[in-house]
């Protein structure tokens, strides 16, 4: 069974003023996590998208959260833990030298623990992972960008004079 974690000072969380007589309803939901669309390293199925979601989210959340945010219905989540994951940082030059507080040239830091949220989508949907650098005018660009580098290369290139030295001089001396 998961246990709920909440994390005193770590999650975001949002603030109202208190109601007052008069006021207007508030209608602005903000979710207090965030999650991360992940790619996986294998091929996985159509219906299949991996998220990085926060320690305390549950699955029930993270199935109300693409339902009412994204529209997305849902058929399978499972969630696999990632804990505590340690590494070394390289303290700065000034640091390095003061052997009594720092006596090897690393500090570990840690990343807070968070899941893995394996997403099946229901009803037949699909889903692709987007390529941000990909766009349907990158082929006709590029033709051009190849065209014009070709260009400029060709504008770069030394004429050949045969033997005359003005041309491979930078600057024309007068006073000889």
């Amino acid at each position: 069974m998961s246990r709920r974690i909440r994390i005193p000072g770590k999650l975001p969380s949002v603030k109202f003023p208190l109601h007052y007589e008069g006021a207007p309803q508030r209608r602005l939901f903000i979710p207090e996590w965030y999650i991360t669309l992940a790619k996986p390293k294998e091929k996985m199925p159509k219906n299949y998208v991996r998220f990085h979601v926060p320690a305390d989210m549950t699955k029930y959340d993270m199935k109300e959260y693409l339902d009412k945010i994204y529209n997305t219905k849902v058929l399978n989540v499972r969630l696999s833990p990632v804990n505590y994951v340690r590494y070394k940082e390289p303290l700065p030059w000034r640091i390095k030298k003061m052997s009594e507080d720092a006596p090897t040239p690393y500090q570990w830091k840690f990343i807070e623990p968070w899941k893995i949220a394996h997403i099946f989508l229901a009803d037949e949907q699909e889903f692709e992972f987007p390529n941000p650098l990909k766009n349907e005018d990158d082929e006709e660009n590029e033709m051009k960008l190849t065209d014009m580098m070709e260009a400029q290369m060709k504008a770069m290139k030394p004429k050949k004079n045969g033997g005359d030295n003005k041309s491979k001089m930078l600057l024309e001396n007068s006073w000889f």
